[in-house]
Parts: C-alpha cells; structure tokens; sequence
C-alpha cells in the first residue's frame, strides 16, 4: 500500500523504509521495504518502486541593498569604536556575520555605522574585504 510515494506495513499500517539488503553468498545488494515494528519487509517490482527520494532544503541568506539604519539601535550587536565609517567618518559602528553574497563558504562581517542626531542618521554599511 502506497500514498504519494510514502509506503505503509500491511501488516501494522506503520511507515515502511528504504534499506539496503546485502547478500554476502551471491555478493549483491538489493533495495527492500522494512517496517521497524514488525518484520514485515516488501521487494519493489516496477521501476518506480525503486526510487527513493531524498529532499535537502539549504535555506541562505540573501545579502541584498538592505536599509540597516535602526540596526544600531539594537543593544545586542557587537560595537567596535575604532572602525571609521567611509561615508561619514564616525568611528564607532555595530559588526555582523553575514553569508557572503556570491554562495561561497565562509561568512563576511558587516559593519553599519552608528552615527545619530536627532533626525539625521547614516546607516552606511560596509563589509569587511
């Protein structure tokens, strides 16, 4: 019995799962269907029964043209007080680990600026090359 792909016991109706059976006097393999309850097992016998899926979800992280100006608002950022900011010369900003843009491995720090006064704010942000 079989529903969208997903292949239940006869016996108990619990899920049953793709393993591998090893035949060490003829020296082969072959995919069957086992229960982990019970012992009830099934050998595929179309070719579509012997496909097994596997779905890997990698979510990452876009670093797009991001508005970060109330960032420094948030207290829970690292700030470092001797990193100047190329826009508007203010020496203290907040840092962050963010993926790199083009899907290599490895992580970026990205800097916004801190720099407030009253209604004027720079939220420049730059990372670190």
């Amino acid at each position: 019995m079989s529903l969208r792909g997903i292949r239940f016991c006869k016996d108990c109706a619990n899920i049953l799962y793709a393993k591998e059976q090893i035949d060490t006097d003829r020296d082969t393999r072959r995919l069957i269907y086992s229960c982990r309850i019970c012992d009830y097992t099934e050998i595929p016998s179309t070719t579509e029964e012997f496909l097994v899926y596997h779905r890997r979800i990698r979510r990452t992280a876009e670093h797009l043209d991001e508005d970060y100006k109330d960032y420094p608002l948030d207290p829970t950022f690292t700030r470092v007080r001797d990193s100047r900011c190329p826009k508007c010369s203010n020496p203290e900003a907040i840092i962050f680990h963010s993926e790199r843009e083009t899907g290599e491995a490895g992580m970026r720090l990205t800097y916004v600026c801190t720099y407030r006064d009253n209604d004027d704010v720079c939220g420049y942000s730059w990372q670190q090359v």
